[in-house]
C-alpha cells in the first residue's frame, strides 16, 4: 500500500509539470540558453532553432547558478556571450541576474542591436537592460523613427542575489514593461515596431559588462504575462522541457507498470 500510495504521489507531481509546460507555448520561443555546457566556446541554444551563441573574451563556466550551470561576468575582462537573434516587435526576454559588485556606471545583463561587432554606441541599443552604480534597475528600447525611450528607475537590486529580470515589449497593448520577479517595476509607451537588431550581447551593454553571474536566458515572439513570469521562475526545463517527449511517457509507463 505504500509503494502505490508513493507511485500516486509521484505520478501526481509529473502530472503537475506536464500541465505547467502545456501553459507556456514552445512555439513562441525564440531562443533559451540555459549556461548549463559547462565548458567550451560555444553555449547551446536549447529551444532547437539553431541559435547557438560565441563567448567573447572568455566568460567563466558556473557550475552552481541558479538552475545548474551560469556564466560568470568580469567588467575588467569585458567578456559577454553573442547570439544571433531574428527581429520581432513584439518581444519578451527574462533571465536570472546576480550581481557582486558595480565596477562601473553601468553593468550590463543585455544589449540588442544590429549586426554582429563591438558596439557601444548608446543609438545602437535597440533593447537594452542594466544596472547602475547607484543599484537600480534601468532598461531602454529603440523604436523605429522615435528615438531613445529609457524605462523608469524604480527598483533596486542588491549584490549576492538572484533577481529574475525580464522586459516585455508588447506590439498590440503599444506598451513595454519591466519586471523583477514576476512583479512590475516600470512601463513605457511603445509604437508598435522597433528599430532593426539580428544579435544580442548577453552580459554587456555598449562597453560595460555585468560583473557577477547570469543564468537561464530566454527570447520569446510573445508577451507574457506576470503569471507567466512567474511560472519561467521555476526553471526553464520545467516550463519549455528540453528533454525528448518519449522521457515523460516512459516514465509513466514504467511507474504504472511497476504499481501493478
Amino acid at each position: 500500500m505504500i509503494k502505490y500510495l508513493k507511485c500516486i504521489l509521484i505520478l501526481f507531481i509529473l502530472s503537475g509539470i506536464a500541465s505547467m509546460s502545456l501553459a507556456l507555448d514552445k512555439g513562441s520561443v525564440v531562443g533559451m540558453w540555459l549556461f548549463d555546457d559547462g565548458n567550451g566556446d560555444i553555449v547551446k541554444d536549447s529551444s532547437g532553432n539553431g541559435l547557438d551563441g560565441n563567448l567573447i573574451n572568455s566568460p567563466g563556466w558556473v557550475k552552481e547558478g541558479k538552475f545548474g550551470g551560469a556564466l560568470e561576468f568580469a567588467f575588467a575582462s569585458a567578456n559577454n556571450v553573442r547570439v544571433p537573434l531574428p527581429h520581432n516587435d513584439t518581444v519578451t526576454i527574462a533571465m536570472w541576474g546576480y550581481y557582486t559588485d558595480l565596477p562601473t556606471t553601468n553593468i550590463g545583463l543585455l544589449h540588442v542591436q544590429e549586426g554582429d561587432f563591438e558596439n557601444a554606441d548608446p543609438g545602437s541599443k535597440t533593447i537594452g537592460v542594466w544596472v547602475e552604480n547607484t543599484k537600480m534597475l534601468w532598461g531602454r528600447i529603440i523604436p523605429a523613427g522615435v528615438g531613445n525611450i529609457n524605462f523608469p528607475k524604480s527598483k533596486s537590486l542588491d549584490a549576492g542575489t538572484w533577481y529574475h529580470i525580464a522586459m516585455v515589449i508588447d506590439a498590440d497593448s503599444k506598451k513595454a514593461t519591466q519586471y523583477v520577479d514576476g512583479e512590475e517595476v516600470g512601463q513605457v509607451d511603445y509604437s508598435g515596431k522597433l528599430t532593426a537588431y539580428d544579435f544580442a550581447n548577453i552580459g554587456r551593454q555598449g562597453n560595460e559588462t555585468w560583473e557577477g553571474m547570469i543564468d537561464e536566458v530566454i527570447v520569446l515572439n510573445k508577451a507574457l504575462s506576470s503569471q507567466d513570469l512567474k511560472a519561467l521562475m521555476k526553471g526553464l526545463q520545467m516550463a519549455f522541457p528540453v528533454e525528448p517527449k518519449e522521457k515523460l511517457s516512459s516514465t509513466w509507463g514504467e511507474l504504472k507498470c511497476s504499481i501493478r
